[in-house]
């Protein structure tokens, strides 16, 4: 294993900035992960674990510490199960999934990142969750100093969020097992899904992408994290404040409140698409994104994202969270 200095992680972010890094390895077996934060605490350095850099925002300065990047790589079949290391990337695994005809993942493709990080954020889009089909992921316990399994219960996911994420800095998974269904049935709850004449894996995969294509920009000009915002749960009460101003917001039961959409009310309610901070702007068809000019500093984007938290809870009493990690 090469501990490195001073590696510059522009490239290895989708939005496409990030000074250096102090110290930077790369590890592509549990041994090496082993070592690397062994090294990391004989070092007294902070650290941070990077998978395709697709959910993360990291300050112009760099990082003062030692950035571990997973490349663990590889896929098997079990059965209808399919076992993933943690370096793959998850449109990979998805591809592979639909490619053999099994059933439960084909909604989330497009997403950018790698598998070992999907869990941690219980990814999710178009009605489907990493959630619906994970069977269980070893991960690396830095308490215990050893690989341990969870399964999909003991992960204790919720809207994007999980225990990897409420232990922040506990577990690195290395890898993760997607029990799939080679009979499975279309998740149409999505609109745009529901308008295919008629259901293969192959043709919802396409479409997804499609719908994709046009929400998000593009990362051969622009830079971005996707979302950036999670749509904010509130009470059962303010839900019904907001409706009584805006009778079309999209709202959904959530497990302990009501979901409203963030992107519906920033389009409608405060009509900021566009908004922007020096090389960072609101993306036009998608009020949930942040877009980055190649240009962009990492402060224009962070400072764009508290401008837009403080219109939101200024107008409409709502605290807003950032869905992507903010290294800053």
């Amino acid at each position: 294993m090469l501990i490195e200095e001073n590696v510059p992680l522009r490239s290895m972010t989708t939005f496409f900035i990030g000074g250096p890094a102090r110290f930077f390895c790369r590890v592509t077996n549990v041994a090496e992960l082993q070592q690397s934060l062994d090294y990391a605490r004989d070092q007294n350095l902070a650290t941070l674990i990077l998978g395709g850099g697709s959910n993360v925002l990291i300050s112009d300065e760099g990082f003062d510490g030692l950035i571990i990047k997973i490349e663990m790589v590889g896929v098997e079949r079990t059965g209808d199960t399919l076992i993933a290391e943690a370096g793959e990337s998850w449109d990979r695994l998805v591809e592979r999934a639909v490619a053999d005809g099994l059933w439960g993942i084909e909604n989330l493709s497009g997403i950018p990142g790698t598998v070992g990080a999907a869990p941690v954020q219980n990814i999710g889009a178009y009605g489907s969750e990493i959630k619906n089909t994970l069977a269980w992921v070893d991960a690396f316990d830095t308490h215990s100093g050893a690989v341990t399994r969870l399964s999909n219960a003991e992960c204790a996911f919720c809207y994007r969020t999980s225990k990897f994420k409420k232990e922040s800095g506990r577990f690195v998974i290395v890898r993760a097992a997607f029990a799939l269904d080679k009979n499975g049935v279309p998740n149409a709850s999505y609109k745009d899904l529901a308008e295919i004449p008629r259901f293969n894996l192959g043709e919802i995969r396409k479409k997804v992408l499609e719908v994709r294509a046009g929400k998000f920009p593009d990362l051969k000009k622009e830079g971005t994290a996707g979302s950036f915002f999670l749509n904010p749960v509130v009470s059962e009460q303010k839900a019904a404040e907001l409706l009584v101003g805006y009778p079309d917001m999209p709202h959904f039961k959530a497990e302990n409140g009501v979901k409203v959409s963030l992107a519906w009310l920033l389009d409608h309610a405060l009509s900021i698409k566009g908004l922007s901070v020096g090389g960072a702007r609101l993306f036009e068809r998608q009020p949930l994104v942040i877009s980055a000019s190649r240009t962009a500093r990492s402060r224009d984007v962070a400072e764009l994202a508290r401008k837009i938290a403080d219109l939101v809870r200024d107008k409409l009493k709502i605290t807003i969270e950032p869905e992507v990690k903010i290294i800053i």
